[in-house]
This record gives structure tokens, C-alpha cells and sequence, in this order.
């Protein structure tokens, strides 16, 4: 078993955390002007007319992808090559580009065209569900991805089980942000994901101010399904698997492409258990997540895989094959 940190931020941490006076710059996508000829230590700045920034590695990554100049390359050439590339890109741009930025840097490089939520309109959304108080589990803000996880501290459950919601979005290609309902196994430190296709949002031609509204209805919705979703995880103890856990284990592997390395641990924890259940496997896939060696922000993607794996079995009221365990086509 993998156990994580215990959790220690609260929503109001986090809204003291995310709280930034973000100011907005639009010009053409020529005018801004790289300095990377810097004296060692000194970090690169960015002049927006009479204006500098410094700039970080993620602010860096950000004007990479925005005028198309390959990351790793870019981080490969000396400071000298990477003048002369960023400019000369910078030079011959076409379009518009909005640049956000604070006392802390540039938060974010993107065309006029495609507006974002800011991270506190997320937060904001929370406040309306949840006290100050409640415990987050995960939050953070890339040029890549937004991610908050956050426990509903008065919510009753069943047994050792806490419900919350994940927000995410995709920032890297702007996409619609999404809400979840997640289930917190206190005594294994375990996530589940509880997909559901309806919490859909359509933000196509649509003013963040909309997406927002559109976004805090479908958290209204997910957090009403949690109570459910937690009896269908503890009813799955009444489901033994003892005799065929590596079938039953095999068929979830080829059905959700369970990614192969963390196979191997949830494996080890099934065959510890003397009568596992399909509540041992669901926990087993789960916790595979907390794994130390998943704890680098760039196998992110891999735990939220995992945690979602265990979500759709929680879910899944398809019938099955006694032997197989393969779908059953209906009739």
C-alpha cells in the first residue's frame, strides 16, 4: 500500500494561494521584446513596451508554445541562440497576443481569441460548496493543466469514504473546463474518479463569465450524485473475486489500457488478500496512483489514468461473462 501526504491546505489556503492581481496586455504578436542576454543568474525578461518581466521556466515554456519554438530545443542552446531564436520568431509573428502577468511574472501567453478562466473564478466556484475549511487534496496551475481536489468536510458518508469534486482543465489547448465527483478512501490515502459524460460544457463562442455559470451548475450536479456513487463503492465488498482475480484483472487491463508498469504493484496487492473483493481491486488500481515514483508532476497523466480506471469500475453496471468477465452484447 502507497499512502500519501496527509493533507494539510484548506480552501482558504488556497484562495490566499491563487489570488493574484493579474493584469492583461493585448498588442500585436510582434512587439514584445525578448532579453536573454543576461549576465549568469539573472533571469531573461520580456518588455512589454516599457514594461519588463522577468521571465521563469514556465513563462519561458509558454512564449515557446505560443510562437511555436520546440521546448526541449529551446532549452538546449545557450542563452546567446536563444535571444536571437525568440526574437526573430517574435519579429516575424502575425496576429494579436494577450499576455497576462503579476508581481510574480507571466501567467499566461495565448491569442485574443481564446479567453480563459482565470484560476480564482475556480475558486470562487468552490466557495459556493464547500467551507473555508475544507481539506484539498491536490491544486495546481501549469502552462499545461489546472487541477483542484477538494473534500465536502460536512458530507456523511459510509464508513472510512469522504466525496469531493476534481476540477480540471486542459490549458495547454484551452479547452472546456470539467467537474467530477472524486471519493477519498481514508484509510488507504486513495482517489477514485467517478467519470460521468453528462458533466459536459459546451464553451464553444462563449464569454468566460457563461463558462463559469455553465461550470458551477455541473459542480452542483456532481456533488448531488457523491452519496450514490460511494454506496456503489461499498456495495463492491460484497463482490468476491478470489478464484479468478487475474482474469477479472486481465479483462479491466485490456478494456481501459490500464498502463503497464503499475500492474505489477496492483497485482501484489491483490494476491495479499486471503478473499479479495471487487472493492480490494478497485482500491488496488486506485492506489497505484500514490506510488512514489508517480509522484513527479510529469506523471500526472499516469495517476489521473489510474484513479479513473478505478472510478469506471465503480460505475459499471454492464453484464458481464461468468468466466470471462468480457461484456455481454445485449440481446
Amino acid at each position: 500500500m502507497h499512502l500519501r501526504e496527509p493533507a494539510t491546505r484548506t480552501l482558504a489556503d488556497l484562495d490566499q494561494e491563487w489570488k493574484f492581481r493579474d493584469r492583461t496586455w493585448t498588442s500585436d504578436a510582434c512587439v514584445p521584446e525578448a532579453d536573454f542576454n543576461k549576465l549568469p543568474n539573472v533571469a531573461p525578461t520580456l518588455s512589454l513596451g516599457d514594461h519588463a518581466i522577468s521571465l521563469d521556466d514556465d513563462a519561458v515554456a509558454q512564449l515557446c508554445a505560443f510562437y511555436g519554438i520546440p521546448t526541449a530545443y529551446f532549452g538546449r542552446i545557450t542563452p546567446a541562440e536563444r535571444h536571437y531564436a525568440m526574437n526573430a520568431r517574435i519579429d516575424h509573428a502575425d496576429g494579436e497576443v494577450t499576455i497576462t502577468y503579476n508581481s510574480t511574472g507571466i501567467t499566461d501567453v495565448r491569442k485574443p481569441s481564446k479567453p480563459r478562466l482565470d484560476p480564482e473564478e475556480f475558486i470562487r466556484i468552490a466557495h459556493r460548496l464547500f467551507t473555508a475549511r475544507s481539506t484539498v487534496l491536490d491544486a495546481w496551475v501549469s502552462p499545461d493543466e489546472l487541477r483542484l481536489d477538494i473534500l465536502d468536510n460536512t458530507l456523511a458518508l459510509e464508513g472510512d469514504l469522504h466525496g469531493g469534486l476534481r476540477f480540471t482543465q486542459n490549458r495547454k489547448n484551452n479547452l472546456a473546463p470539467t467537474v467530477n465527483p472524486i471519493l477519498f478512501h481514508e484509510p488507504t490515502t486513495t482517489v477514485i474518479h467517478i467519470p460521468d459524460p453528462s458533466l459536459r460544457i459546451d464553451a464553444r463562442g462563449v464569454t468566460p463569465e457563461k463558462i463559469a455559470e455553465r461550470l458551477a451548475a455541473e459542480a452542483l450536479r456532481a456533488e448531488a450524485r457523491i452519496p450514490s456513487d460511494a454506496d456503489h463503492l461499498t456495495r463492491l465488498a460484497n463482490t468476491p473475486i478470489s478464484g479468478d482475480r487475474t482474469t477479472r484483472l486481465h479483462r479491466l487491463a485490456a478494456e481501459h489500457n490500464l498502463p503497464v508498469r503499475p500492474l505489477a504493484d496492483i497485482t501484489i496487492a491483490l494476491s495479499r488478500q486471503e478473499a479479495p473483493t471487487l472493492l480490494d481491486l478497485v482500491l488496488a488500481i486506485a492506489n497505484a496512483a500514490n506510488a512514489p515514483k508517480l509522484r513527479d508532476p510529469g506523471k500526472r497523466t499516469v495517476r489521473t489514468r489510474l484513479q479513473e480506471i478505478a472510478g469506471a469500475i465503480v460505475v459499471d453496471e454492464a453484464e458481464r461473462c461468468d468466466r470471462c468477465y468480457a461484456l455481454v452484447e445485449a440481446a
